[in-house]
């Protein structure tokens, strides 16, 4: 019987690597696409940072959050209502994995990277288009056709599914 621990053990040494354990899972190469006040970004580690911070301050203390998503081919046309006096931009995250599905299913998130916002005065949309051929690059051409897009609000836990061409508004 103790050759069977023995082995055991042998074969749970063999198994162990050193190397990162989840090097695989995602994009190896970081990128990022810019589309005028939106930045495209490839960065599990930023995505993943985003989703544990998700409705963080100081980020979120004005009011900013999609009313609308369409998409049109290969068009994303996102409307974000902010503070009127706000500056800076917006980025669209992509933690660079693909779920499997039918049709494939990616997950972004909208994260606003705005200053000298206060929680006075009047709202403005802003308008984002992202063509998303170039946003995801490292996909074949088919594959962006056809997946749906869910998109998260950073400061809001609101969520929304883009399915195929799809408009989507939110009064």
């Amino acid at each position: 019987m103790t050759w069977f621990y023995r082995i055991a053990l042998l074969i749970l040494f063999v198994s162990c690597s050193v190397e990162e354990p989840d090097a695989d899972f995602a994009l190896s190469n970081f990128y990022e696409v810019n589309f005028g006040n939106v930045r495209f970004q490839a960065d599990p580690r930023l995505y993943q940072k985003l989703n544990f911070e998700r409705t963080s301050q100081p980020v979120c203390r004005t009011p900013v959050s999609i009313k609308g998503i369409k998409r049109s081919g290969d068009i994303l046309t996102l409307k974000v209502k902010r503070s009127q006096n706000c500056t800076g931009k917006y980025s669209l995250v992509w933690d660079g994995s693909v779920q499997e599905s039918n049709p494939e299913r990616v997950q972004l998130y909208l994260y606003p990277e705005l200053e000298n916002c206060s929680q006075t005065g009047e709202l403005v949309e802003d308008v984002l288009v992202v063509d998303l051929k170039k946003a995801f690059q490292t996909m074949a051409p088919q594959m962006v056709e056809r997946m749906y897009l869910y998109v998260r609000e950073y400061c809001n836990y609101v969520d929304y599914l883009c399915e195929g061409d799809c408009e989507l508004n939110k009064n």
